[in-house]
């Protein structure tokens, strides 16, 4: 296979991942809006735990570990945001909630890339954390506007 063809078939298996999540988000978002909702994420009035979070799953560098240390990392500081340690009368942390949550989109990154390249499994793993912690900030924003 000639280095073009090789240029246009890496392409086309990015081209092909970027459709299949923006097809997964469809189903995600949802229920990323479950989860927020039961943790009641329209009380907390700041926006920058969930910026300050997603800062760090898109740095340059950064990964899936890095981001769900850094959420740990916030639920044992002083001063957090409490929002961190709520449990809305479940049984884990929001933030111990929410590492969950990113570890279950590791099986929804293998059901993309089953079918298209197996290696790819981390980045799209990582895409979409990216894309579901943005849509969390969003919606937590909105909630916190609804309420107030």
């Amino acid at each position: 296979m000639s280095q073009t063809e090789q240029i246009t078939t890496e392409k086309q298996k990015n081209l092909k991942i970027d459709q299949k999540i923006g097809l997964q988000m469809e189903t995600l978002i949802p229920k990323m809006q479950e989860f927020a909702d039961s943790y009641d994420l329209a009380d907390v009035r700041e926006k920058s735990p969930f910026r300050n979070v997603l800062n760090v799953a898109t740095e340059s560098g950064s990964g899936i570990e890095v981001t769900k240390n850094y959420i740990r990392y916030q639920l044992g500081r002083s001063g957090a945001n409490r929002m961190w340690s709520s449990t809305a009368g479940r049984d884990d942390s929001f933030a111990v909630a929410l590492v969950k949550e990113i570890d279950k989109l590791g099986k929804d990154a293998e059901d993309i890339v089953k079918e298209i390249d197996k290696d790819r499994t981390q980045q799209v793993h990582l895409r979409l954390m990216q894309l579901y912690l943005g849509n969390l900030a969003r919606y937590q924003a909105f909630l916190a506007n609804e309420k107030g």
